[in-house]
């Protein structure tokens, strides 16, 4: 049964609520505190994508191609559309001889308002290149031209590059292959059905793995959290208000994944079940602070996240979203 995660209210009163499920695992795979159901099974959206890199680091790609850390980060990014953004995704291309025809990935408004608002305002369109997982696209083209595996297919369940990443899936997820559900992700690519404790445990592993692989891409997170989302977004300020020492890679559908950093590493996963993001950042922000993983002055710089507040056409505040935790 999912459980309380947030209120939303209006005035002094409770109008809405979102419910969901947390978990926090650490490194042993030890549950370290829950609320509603740490198996719930769902899709782990956009959080997958540090592991859909895993092949990119296995086969050398980085090094093959010459690809920069912020560019890494960006294959592994749910990213605002900004323009650093932009131009790292076609830097990425251009380096394997390839170009934005190529990426699947489709189009939407970029997930950052001011990008957007700026496209609106010049009476432009957005690109493929503004979709947030075109970055993932790029560095699934890349890995197949590595391989000398077909391009047009990429993403195609039965491609051997997406084979691959079912099997990394799998392997991280302690999940037999047979018994990962797939389904096609908002960007056509393959995505993975999976309890919400397992998702909380690949983080914990990532985070404390000793593999130089591993710290590869733990790296690209803490170098460059500017690239993972952007600005005003909660992934990249809370890396950058904790240094690093807390990786937040979001997902659509109320998703979002935690790898803390510490003497006792451990991953935080949340759903909400309505598949709403609002109250994400405020349930996350409560359960760190449960397991004491931030500092009150970390707290203070994220604050706007905490309490978040509800403001109607003319811009006057009507309520606030926090956590029920």
């Amino acid at each position: 049964m999912s459980a309380l995660l947030a209120n939303v209210t209006r005035g002094d009163t409770i109008e809405s609520q979102h419910y969901g499920h947390v978990a926090v695992v650490d490194r042993a795979g030890k549950l370290v505190l829950a609320f509603g159901d740490p198996q719930f099974v769902t899709y782990i959206r956009s959080a997958a994508k540090p592991f859909q890199a895993i092949p990119l680091y296995e086969d050398s790609v980085p090094d093959v191609f010459g690809f920069e850390d912020h560019e890494m980060a960006v294959i592994m990014s749910s990213h605002s559309g900004e323009e650093r953004h932009v131009a790292a995704v076609n830097s990425i291309l251009q380096k394997v001889g390839r170009s934005p025809a190529d990426l699947q990935c489709g189009v939407h408004v970029p997930l950052g308002q001011a990008v957007a608002g700026k496209l609106a305002a010049a009476g432009e369109k957005p690109t493929v290149l503004h979709n947030n997982c075109s970055g993932k696209h790029a560095g699934m083209i890349a890995a197949c031209i590595n391989r000398g595996w077909p391009v047009e297919n990429y993403l195609a369940q039965n491609h051997p590059h997406q084979e691959t990443i079912l099997s990394i899936l799998s392997r991280w997820a302690e999940i037999p292959r047979e018994k990962l559900a797939l389904g096609i992700d908002g960007c056509s690519a393959p995505n993975f059905a999976l309890p919400v404790f397992n998702m909380a445990r690949m983080y914990a592993s990532l985070i404390a793995s000793q593999e130089t692989l591993h710290h590869r891409i733990v790296l690209a997170f803490v170098k460059h959290p500017e690239m993972i989302a952007g600005e005003d977004r909660f992934d990249t300020d809370i890396m950058r208000a904790t240094q690093g020492r807390i990786l937040a890679k979001t997902g659509a559908e109320g998703i979002q994944c935690i790898a803390i950093d510490g003497p006792e590493p451990m991953g935080l996963a949340v759903k909400i079940v309505d598949g709403s993001a609002r109250a994400v950042p405020a349930v996350v922000l409560a359960a760190l602070e449960k397991l004491q993983a931030v500092s009150a002055k970390e707290l203070e710089q994220l604050s706007r996240y905490r309490r978040v507040p509800q403001r109607n056409h003319r811009e006057l505040e009507t309520g606030w979203i926090e956590s029920a935790i």
